[in-house]
Parts: C-alpha cells; structure tokens; sequence
C-alpha cells in the first residue's frame, strides 16, 4: 500500500486493512470554492469555520439548502441565534426518510418558530454578489448573506474504486455480513460501507453514528480471528427541531410497496402521559404495516423529544418481525407522568386491529 505523508511517498505493508474513509458532503456539482460565506457540514472542523464566520461576519440571513437531519438542527440553531434563516428544499416535502404526515408537521414547527421555507424548488446554481451569495432557484435568484449546504452525503469510496473493489448502492464500499470486500485481507466500515437493513435483506447506505460504530467493532473482531457477523440497520434516526422531537424506524411506505408488501398506514393522534397530568402533550404516530401478513414494517413519530424515544419499541418489534397484533399484546409500564394507561404504542396497535 503506497501512503502519502507530509509530500512523501512510502509503501507501508500489511495484512489486513480497513477502509474506513467515512463519508462527504453532497454539492450537486456546485463549485463552493473561493465562497467564503458558503458552508458545508461534516465534521468539527466545519462547524468552528462556521461559528467564526457568525461571531466575526454578524449575518442577518442565512439559507439552508436540503430538508434532512443536518439541515433542519442547523436551521433550528441559527434561528434561535436570532438570524432570519430560510429552509430551501427541491421537494414540497421534507427528506425522503419523513412520511408526509410527519413532513408536515416538521414544516409547521418550523414556520411557527421564524423559519422561512422556500420548497419544491431545486437549488441550481449559486454566484457571489458582493458580500452576499445569489441563491439560483429555477429562474429566480436570491440573495443571503450565507448559505449552508446540507444535500445529503455520499460514500469517500474512490479510494477503494481505484483498487478494484466492487461498490453497491449509492457508491458504498459492499461488504458481507462480516464487513470483508470482495478483495482478499480488505474490509471496510462506517459511513463509506453498504449495511443490510435487517429482517428485510435489502442493501443500503445507512451514514448514521450508531452503524459506523459497531461496523468498526465488527471489522475488529472478525480481523481478531472472532467470527461475528454485523446483524445490519433498521435506519432508525431521531432528531429534534425546535421543541418537537421526530423519529423513525424500519421502511418508509414507498420502500414497503417495491417491495410487495402491501402496506397500509395507521396514523394515530393520542397523548404522551395522561390527560390529566401537567406537562401532558400530544404525540403523532405512523406505523406501516403489511396486510398480508400484519407484520409491522415501519413506523415515524412526532411529539416532545422525549416522547419519540418510543421509537425503539417499533425498531425491537421490527426486527423480531412481530406482527401489529403482537404488538397490542405487549405489557408496557403505565403510571400517569409517563403514559396513558393505553400507551401511545399500544393505542396505534389498537387501531391498526380495526383495520384487519
């Protein structure tokens, strides 16, 4: 292996190697450099550059471009700095990971505390104008005095490229269950490597903390000589916008009908604790499930951020392929400051049994 270092070139040797070269911002092609007031959002780095530019630049606006987990936390944090901040998204709405009902209520939080939104509207291009930057918007260009770019990331995966190994989907290094390539000795993990979403087998690019992080414990122990295989994804996510707190588990309904599921939605509007209870507020909950087989296949839930914790329940239901009915069975702890006596999770089964 030929390593670069400080301008020298050496030939290290090994026996094993881990490509672990993680992942990078997506620009669309869109040439940043030279824009001192254009941000992508990857690691520490990037958020010191940022913080400089607000301490030193003071910025009145700012547009965040890409409606997924980075760009609604960072358009939540300028806002709360006081900056008049803009969420841009190409589609009407948000990630594709937030089902409609669970877009829309994202969408509301965020117009209701200052955020403007500017959706269905693909960013095409971008041209420095003074002190501002002209955000291209179809036809129509506006200006901010920042612009941040969270579009999602992609795999570093060219290294592997370059040595022949195969790539899956979204250009993710493809690993086995044991995160080996398909090149003797070379493994790879986290953000640049494909996952299997569990229970359902299909091949994924998951860029998420808690994945990256058993993948390398993986990699490690099957390079050990302990035999253990990465048991993949659900891609459950949760985040927080504002004073709303969102999750997900398992597949969206689109992935549920490619893949013959026959899925059906249930979407349930109940409360976190009891009623009577100070504090008690509403939490929204979706769950897909399959009519063939009444499987629970995925589920998203909107409410206080600590309220949408429940989210592991549906990813343990998931991956233990229970059914909806299974579900109604379990027996979950109630007392008034923590739930319902019919607990939000127990309450969307309920319903889900009307339907049968």
């Amino acid at each position: 292996m030929t390593v670069e270092h400080g301008g020298d070139l050496r030939v290290e040797p090994w026996d094993r190697l881990v490509i672990a070269t993680g992942a990078r911002p997506k620009t669309q092609g869109i040439d940043i450099r030279g824009m001192g007031n254009v941000f992508t959002m990857n690691d520490l780095a990037d958020a010191r550059k940022i913080m400089d530019f607000l301490k030193q630049r003071r910025p009145r606006s700012i547009a965040v471009a890409g409606g997924g987990y980075i760009g609604l936390e960072a358009a939540e944090q300028f806002r709360s700095l006081g900056i008049d901040t803009t969420l841009v998204h190409r589609r009407e709405d948000l990630h594709r990971s937030f089902e409609k009902e669970i877009s829309d209520i994202i969408k509301d939080r965020l117009s209701r505390n200052g955020v403007g939104l500017i959706l269905g509207r693909p960013l095409v291009g971008l041209e420095k104008r003074g002190e501002k930057v002209g955000v291209v918007l179809d036809s129509e260009m506006i200006e901010f005095d920042a612009l941040l770019l969270t579009l999602g990331v992609e795999p570093n995966s060219d290294l592997a490229q370059d040595a022949g190994i195969t790539l899956g989907v979204s250009r993710a290094v493809r690993v086995d269950e044991f995160m080996q390539t398909d090149a003797e000795g070379i493994y790879a993990a986290g953000d640049c490597a494909t996952a299997r979403m569990s229970v359902f087998g299909i091949e994924v690019h998951a860029p998420l903390a808690l994945k990256a992080n058993k993948q390398g414990l993986i990699a490690g122990m099957n390079i050990a000589g302990v035999r253990e295989a990465f048991a993949g994804v659900m891609n459950t996510a949760i985040t927080r916008v504002f004073d709303l707190g969102v999750a997900r588990t398992g597949l969206s309904f689109d992935q549920a009908q490619k893949l013959g599921f026959e899925p059906e939605k249930v979407t349930v509007t109940s409360r976190d604790m009891a009623r009577y209870y100070p504090g008690s507020s509403s939490l929204d909950s979706l769950v897909i499930v399959s009519k063939k087989d009444r499987r629970v296949l995925g589920a998203q839930l909107a409410g206080r951020p600590e309220a949408v914790k429940r989210i592991d329940v549906y990813a343990t239901a998931i991956f233990c392929g229970m059914t909806i009915d299974q579900v109604f069975d379990l027996d979950l702890a109630y007392a008034p400051p923590f739930s319902p006596v019919y607990d939000p999770v127990l309450l969307a089964a309920r319903v889900a049994r009307k339907t049968k």
